[in-house]
């Protein structure tokens, strides 16, 4: 299969790995993954991502059980996260993009952004040890071994320009109080920019615990019932979208169909929405 160049941060170089050392929240990084390769390897992908297809390829561990853990819902995620992505760069080729908790995401691929952006994946150091086996610093990429709730990591990043932080399936790991000290670490350091991110209801996170429950340490902690809660949590911060992963403009005919119907279920209505704030 031929096509374009490698884009910013991959590693045409990369080699496998004999297996995935991960605990906690670590562990979760492979269901999105997975989920991201299956996408691109169906009739009707919505991503589009090669890179996550191939990461899968080089990565020796047991897939074939994540597979139905998130199914076509995370690519939905993705793609929207990717959107609000894309239109913040287009309005600010000079910004900064931090990509927190990033695992082995490859948002940057799919975004590709111009040599202009400064763009930071952050995630505990572990992660971004295993992550240099198919990315590599260069140009305006960096990535950065830390807690996204560490005080220190957002010193070593420019607070200069405009900034967009996105978190693709993180903050449902950490409890209220913690969201809201990150919220207000990033409304200090920059003087405007964006924040996007997924949050889980109540029932949802009570599910997604049970299916954790025996196959990882991790647990999920904030749920998010009313979005009035999220939008008090920083004052300076202003919510500008909020959208129900149900149903989806992005999924295939069909499977838009039956997740309209769900979306008649109040309790699925908002099992997981994507919100996008500006401050």
């Amino acid at each position: 299969m031929t096509g374009p160049p490698p884009p910013p941060g991959s590693d045409p170089e990369a080699r496998p790995l004999r297996r995935l050392r991960l605990r906690g929240e670590q562990e979760t990084l492979v269901i999105p993954l997975y989920a991201r390769a299956l996408d691109y390897r169906s009739k009707h992908s919505i991503l589009k991502d090669r890179k996550s297809s191939e990461l899968v390829d080089q990565i020796d561990f047991d897939f074939e059980k994540l597979r139905s853990a998130g199914g076509p819902l995370l690519a939905v995620r993705a793609r929207q996260l990717d959107e609000w992505t894309r239109g913040f760069i287009g309005r600010t080729p000079n910004g900064v993009v931090l990509n927190l908790g990033c695992g082995l995401d490859t948002r940057i691929s799919r975004v590709a952004p111009p040599p202009t952006l400064r763009w930071y994946d952050v995630d505990f150091p572990g992660v971004i040890e295993l992550r240099r086996n198919f990315f590599s610093d260069g140009g305006g990429y960096r990535m950065l071994g830390a807690s996204v709730t560490d005080p220190g990591w957002l010193d070593s990043v420019p607070n200069d320009q405009p900034v967009m932080a996105v978190a693709d399936g993180v903050l449902e790991y950490l409890g209220e109080e913690e969201v809201r000290t990150l919220f207000h670490r990033l409304t200090k350091r920059f003087s405007h920019g964006r924040l996007a991110f997924d949050v889980m209801n109540s029932w949802a996170l009570a599910t997604g615990n049970a299916h954790l429950q025996g196959r990882s340490e991790a647990r999920l902690r904030w749920a998010v019932d009313d979005l009035r809660t999220v939008d008090a949590l920083d004052p300076r911060l202003r919510r500008t979208a909020a959208v129900p992963m149900l149903p989806s403009r992005y999924l295939p005919l069909g499977k838009r169909v039956l997740f309209a119907v769900a979306y008649l279920v109040p309790r699925l209505r908002t099992t997981v929405r994507l919100l996008c704030y500006e401050f």
